[in-house]
């Protein structure tokens, strides 16, 4: 049965005008609201609900996106997609066409409702926190959600050609994200040119095709783009280290003057062959890698001892030819040394780490009776061979202090202590239990240092939702304020962060800690989100 278009779309149910966020009405009245009677209407013209429609030049070949659109999409291919199978080529095409493009409308309606989330927050010290909602609700970080909330609303009144585009399928979000990341230093009255320019060419590249496009149309507009851009980028200049998906880690170093880096890469290079003369095996780019870590730990790798590691870092003794492992002596593959003895470095070889970062790793797996990760906090999980391997190195330096917890059965924090030195310790004991009525509580409002340390260790992160800002960078929050009477107990204590210390502080939001380390957060819109302790 096919019905009469409803109002706002045309004869031939095409979609209404797609320009971006016509206003609502400021005061609906009773008769402009939906009753229960009324409802979404599709109308669906003759020849969309077949195959042959998805053909190219088709009815849906050349639809504009939508809910129609999905509708269509959605009766051809069958909710399980079991419908695809039918499909000839030409029709499988005209599918993912379709697709393509309703996910650029689906992009749009995303942006365009966080836009209206944003104006609602609007400024001030409520509105300050509004990304810390929006980002519990989507599970992503604070500062990915506040960028979500400014894109959304720069977007729209600097390029609103491309935000058009967008939402008529025209382009790609990634084409969006292009040409508002190359036309970002341009002033207002220059964006809109490089706007008018580029929504209509966009449509027609590929992503580097556009890429190269608005750069060269910003040279164009603004002969002084890249010296700004280069002097604003000089300003975020940074070395920072990160956990390769691999496992492995990485090292960068971002926006430096590129004289300096080239004369760098020239001594790196310089020194790698210094290494390959002197006999050192491995491949040219083996040796870079050796060189740049020579360089930046200030060491001579030509002047190492050669030969098998004589022991297993510091740890326990050798427990015999009973281990579990079935290795009875040093190097064998379930010791700390790894593998072999000519894989890893000895006691005194390697590098030196003093442990001012959190490295977690399982007794049994220190002992090398298991594979279980490890973690370092602020890099993330380490396989048992990187774990040992850290432990190992920060046995080397003095500055490093040995800290043990002790765990419930379900992998939670139980009991914690500290030990000096340079070594780790020879036993963790038993497991202890969860403390009874406040044991660990204190009179004063700073905590000791063993009760901090459990604490943090209980929650090793931020508590608020999505926050992975390690626990020792974080206050010890006191959830029931000290001055209203709120313990100094672990059952009172949480590690926040900055911000989120002052987000909880914010009008319309509410922090409870029900049971010690599970922290239930209230948002201003009454939505509830809860974070446990880490296992």
């Amino acid at each position: 049965m096919v019905q009469d278009p409803p109002p706002g779309r045309g004869p031939d149910g095409e979609e209404p005008d797609s320009s971006p966020l016509p206003p609502a009405p400021e005061d609906p009245g009773p008769e402009d609201a939906p009753g229960p009677e009324q409802g979404l209407y599709l109308t669906l013209p003759a020849g969309h609900l077949t195959l042959a429609g998805f053909c190219q030049g088709g009815a849906s070949d050349t639809m504009a996106p939508g809910a129609l659109l999905a509708t269509v999409v959605e009766a051809v291919a069958g909710q399980d997609a079991a419908g695809l199978a039918g499909c000839s080529d030409d029709q499988l095409t005209g599918i993912i066409s379709a697709v393509w493009r309703q996910q650029s409308r689906d992009a749009w309606m995303l942006m365009a409702a966080i836009r209206e989330f944003a104006r609602r927050a609007g400024t001030g010290v409520e509105g300050e926190f509004a990304a810390d909602e929006l980002a519990a609700e989507l599970h992503m970080s604070q500062s990915s959600a506040a960028g979500q909330m400014d894109f959304a609303t720069e977007v729209p009144k600097r390029l609103p050609r491309t935000f058009a585009a967008l939402a008529a399928g025209q382009i790609h979000p990634i084409h969006l994200r292009i040409i508002e990341e190359e036309t970002r230093i341009l002033t207002d009255t220059d964006a809109a040119k490089a706007d008018a320019i580029l929504a209509g060419a966009a449509a027609g590249q590929t992503f580097g095709e556009l890429r190269y496009a608005a750069r060269k149309l910003v040279l164009k507009l603004d002969p002084d783009a890249v010296k700004k851009r280069k002097e604003a980028a000089k300003r975020e200049a940074h070395v920072r280290r990160f956990r390769e998906e691999s496992g492995n880690g990485g090292m960068i170093a971002r926006e430096l003057p590129s004289d300096e880096i080239l004369a760098s890469w020239q001594h790196v290079e310089q020194r790698a062959l210094d290494l390959r003369a002197a006999g050192m095996p491995g491949t040219l780019q083996e040796l870079r890698v050796r060189a740049y870590l020579d360089l930046l730990q200030e060491r001579d790798s030509r002047a190492a001892p050669e030969g098998p590691a004589q022991n297993d870092p510091p740890g326990p003794p050798d427990t015999g030819p009973d281990r579990p492992d079935g290795h009875s002596g040093p190097g064998g593959h379930g010791s700390p040394s790894g593998p072999g003895p000519a894989s890893r470095p000895g006691p005194d070889a390697g590098p030196s780490l003093a442990a001012l970062v959190t490295i977690t790793i399982p007794l049994d797996t220190w002992q090398g009776r298991s594979e279980a990760p490890g973690d370092a906090g602020g890099y993330g999980p380490l396989d048992g061979d990187d774990a040992r391997d850290l432990v190992a190195a920060a046995a080397r330096h003095p500055g490093t202090r040995w800290c043990v917890t002790a765990l419930n059965p379900d992998g939670t924090a139980a009991a914690h202590g500290c030990i000096p030195g340079r070594h780790p310790p020879r036993d963790a004991g038993p497991p202890g239990a969860g403390p009874p009525d406040h044991a660990r509580g204190q009179a004063g409002y700073h905590p000791s240092r063993t009760l901090a340390h459990l604490v943090r260790a209980r929650n090793t992160t931020c508590t608020a939702p999505g926050c992975t800002r390690p626990a020792v960078r974080c206050d010890l929050d006191h959830t029931t304020a000290y001055d209203q009477g709120g313990r100094t107990c672990e059952c009172n204590l949480a590690p926040l962060c900055r911000h989120h210390h002052r987000c909880k502080q914010a009008q319309g939001w509410r922090l409870e800690q029900p049971e010690p380390g599970a922290l239930i957060w209230r948002t201003p819109s009454g939505r509830t989100y809860t974070t446990t302790p880490t296992r």
